[in-house]
């Protein structure tokens, strides 16, 4: 599955990853759970994952950077979003 990177840590190698099914974010572990060399990812990246969920945490647990830089903009976007006002519905 595809999705972005919207948040990545340097020194771990974590990530958290919005994938293109629209459900739940993902969850990286960084290199403890990758097999072989772990792609160095950051905020924006385009990246294929497989996940596997437990309990009601999803995980990456396999992780291929596909387009570095795809979205740069996606963390701003989402720490500045401003969701418009709700409809409230009658009783």
């Amino acid at each position: 599955m595809l999705g972005v990177v919207i948040w990545s840590c340097k020194a771990s190698g974590r990530a958290i990853v919005w994938c293109s099914d629209s459900k739940d974010l993902a969850y990286y572990e960084g290199r403890k759970l990758q097999r072989g060399p772990a792609p160095i990812i950051e905020t924006g990246d385009l990246v294929e994952v497989e996940i596997a969920t437990r309990g009601i945490l999803r995980r990456a647990t396999k992780l291929h950077l596909i387009e570095a830089g795809y979205m740069p903009e996606i963390a701003d976007e989402l720490r500045n979003h401003r969701p418009g006002p709700r409809a409230i519905a009658a009783a």
